[in-house]
């Protein structure tokens, strides 16, 4: 857990941070072979992070996850930007389809805070992770 905190921390840096890492993670998807949906999804997978994401929202995010994903789950709700934080996946999710995406894509928005349990969904974790300072 120390080490996502402190990734998280680094990660953050100058403004456009979530903007480099979407692009970082397509990069690496494309690097890894993937398809355009699963580049798609890469782009696209964090869209809803809020701009005025704080690094405490990221970091309590990182020990909710870790330490109280219950808590985790109730405190997502609402809209507040925490909540929008914490729920950006499911919500990244429906903004993907309510845009046209495929039901692939969103998916794996969905799901790409959740451990992997299909190929996509290993390539995606992968390429979030390595998208990561």
């Amino acid at each position: 857990m120390l080490h996502r905190v402190q990734q998280t921390v680094r990660y953050l840096g100058p403004s456009g941070a979530d903007d480099r890492h979407a692009t970082e993670t397509a990069r690496i998807l494309r690097q890894l072979g993937a398809d355009e949906e699963l580049v798609v999804a890469g782009i696209l997978h964090d869209s809803a992070k809020p701009a005025n994401t704080l690094l405490w929202h990221r970091v309590a995010g990182v020990i909710l996850e870790s330490l109280a994903p219950r808590v985790r789950g109730r405190l997502a709700s609402g809209d507040s930007t925490f909540a929008r934080y914490l729920d950006h996946a499911r919500r990244g999710a429906e903004l993907a389809r309510a845009d046209g995406a495929s039901e692939r894509v969103v998916r794996l928005i969905a799901r790409h805070h959740q451990r992997p349990i299909t190929e996509d969904e290993r390539l995606l974790a992968r390429a979030d992770r390595e998208a990561l300072p």
